[in-house]
């Protein structure tokens, strides 16, 4: 009886453990230039370059990253942003210099100044007159407050992977 007990307690444990863990691979945008590295924590060598407003895979389990020919380990993730999770998309700012309101108008107090091409968060369920409710990073934390103008950002949940999200005018 305690070797059928015995058995059954082991069986129990083998079948109730996950055998392989599956990875999840996110697309995500680069927010600030970014160096490759062989291995994890900046470890080994440098083997490429990723530039803000890059759109690349993320594994989330092996924390490897890959955009065109450029595979490794980021030093770190702070400066990635999801390319779509839930209403909150990523966007790129388009004008030469975006004022960040405190309210969705153009009289709203200024809360900081974004830059052409700076890589921003913003929710497409919670717009209200045009105006998009946003994230931005500052030192790798993001602040979650303010609203500016979809007329001057473009989302980039629709790119493809391997895209470079950047804008200019001619």
């Amino acid at each position: 009886m305690k070797k059928i007990m015995l058995v059954l307690l082991a069986s129990l444990l083998f079948f109730a453990v996950p055998a392989t863990t599956q990875a999840a691979i996110m697309k995500e945008v680069v927010i600030q230039k970014q160096n490759v590295y062989s291995k994890h924590n900046a470890r080994g060598t440098i083997v490429g370059y990723i530039y803000r407003g890059s759109v690349v895979k993320y594994d989330t389990v092996t924390q490897q990253v890959v955009y065109r020919n450029v595979k490794g380990y980021l030093n770190t993730t702070y400066y990635l942003a999801p390319a779509k999770i839930n209403t909150w998309c990523a966007a790129v700012v388009t004008s030469g210099a975006l004022n960040l309101r405190a309210q969705p108008n153009t009289s709203g107090k200024v809360i900081t100044t974004l830059a052409n091409n700076e890589v921003i968060r913003v929710n497409t369920g919670a717009m209200k007159n045009g105006w998009y409710p946003i994230a931005y990073n500052r030192a790798g934390y993001w602040n979650w407050e303010g609203y500016v103008n979809s007329k001057y950002v473009i989302r980039v949940d629709g790119f493809g992977y391997d895209s470079l999200a950047q804008f200019s005018t001619l």
